[in-house]
């Protein structure tokens, strides 16, 4: 970011600090509506990054659900503020960009997924794209319900260990069983273990 911007990010912070929380919420309005109909540079979109953001902060979380859903989708959406919005403790607000941004990473779903609530988890779970380290954490924590939808989800990539481990749950559990027997991807030293548990 260009010095030129950051010293503009620096004078917002200082206004900000000024700004009662309903103009601060017509400001965040203003400013995501502003960055979602137009085209920008990469420098651009990390200013607009750091004001929409800074706007997010002493917002009520129901505010925020719109700006989450509006982001979820969008390509080349701000990065630091779907992570803002991902980590939000209000599933309402953290799942849209949980279950559908592309602009989050690996690492940080695996963070979230190890500190936050089922709901979060649930969110996680029905992404298109799941990485085994992502899908691990899920099972390891998850309750059935993220066991269930991460089991159905074909986009998930579910390695070894947890593939015992969902198996170990499907004995008690026939829900899950029928849906890791529909895996077309389960390691074949497991499939006595699954047959087991279908018994």
């Amino acid at each position: 970011m260009s010095e030129l911007a950051e010293s503009l990010l620096r004078e917002l912070d200082a206004t900000l600090a000024r700004v009662t929380p309903s103009r601060r919420l017509a400001m965040l309005r203003q400013m995501t509506e502003l960055f979602l109909t137009g085209s920008y540079t990469p420098e651009q979109v990390a200013v607009f990054d750091g004001v929409i953001k800074r706007l997010t902060e002493g917002v009520a979380s129901r505010e925020l659900v719109e700006l989450s859903s509006r982001l979820a989708m969008m390509e080349g959406a701000p990065a630091e503020t779907v992570v803002r919005l991902s980590s939000d403790d209000d599933p309402a607000v953290s799942g849209p960009v949980l279950e559908k941004s592309d602009a989050l990473q690996d690492a940080h779903l695996v963070g979230i997924a190890r500190s936050k609530s089922q709901g979060h988890l649930l969110a996680i779970a029905g992404r298109k794209r799941i990485a085994d380290v992502v899908t691990d954490v899920l099972v390891e924590r998850g309750n059935p319900a993220v066991k269930r939808k991460v089991t159905a989800n074909g986009g998930a990539a579910i390695s070894e260990n947890s593939f015992a481990r969902l198996i170990s749950d499907a004995r008690t559990d026939k829900d899950l069983a029928g849906m890791v027997k529909r895996r077309t991807d389960i390691p074949e030293e497991l499939k006595p273990f699954l047959e087991m548990a279908l018994a």
